[in-house]
């Protein structure tokens, strides 16, 4: 259940962005549904607008809007799965970003149970994304 560090630190990278994750998938689905349709001229026929299919077709195909999306799914899927526990270190560590000491006395839970949920929080987010293997040390 060895994650490479550098997957470690991406994952709690997006598990503390996760909030502004959130509010950035919204602002860029506005962006995109609130915004002006361009009239685009054809040879034979003037113009054509379709300016619902256009924001349809934006909307599926922006890869910063997919691949943002596909990681708070993860964090979710992972979320739900997991306990009452990792949930609290979700909230403690990576959305209210408190101190690892603090999220033990706020939880309360040893240093050694705080760390091996948060591995085991990291770990399954990883999973989801399909950068980890199965539970198997």
């Amino acid at each position: 259940m060895k994650l490479e560090k550098s997957v470690f630190r991406y994952i709690e990278h997006e598990l503390y962005n996760y909030k502004y994750t959130l509010q950035t998938i919204e602002d860029l689905r506005e962006n995109i549904i609130d915004s002006v349709p361009l009239r685009e001229t054809v040879p034979s026929a003037g113009f054509i607008s379709d300016p619902t299919a256009r924001k349809a077709t934006k909307l599926v195909t922006n890869t910063a809007l997919a691949r943002m999306t596909r990681t708070v799914a993860a964090i979710e899927k992972a979320l739900n799965r997991l306990n009452q526990d990792h949930r609290a270190v979700f909230e403690l560590k990576y959305c209210q970003a408190l101190p690892w000491k603090r999220v033990c006395d706020e939880m309360p839970v040893s240093e050694r149970t705080y760390f091996r949920l948060r591995r085991e929080l990291v770990y399954m987010v990883a999973m989801e994304l399909g950068l980890a293997e199965s539970w198997q040390e």
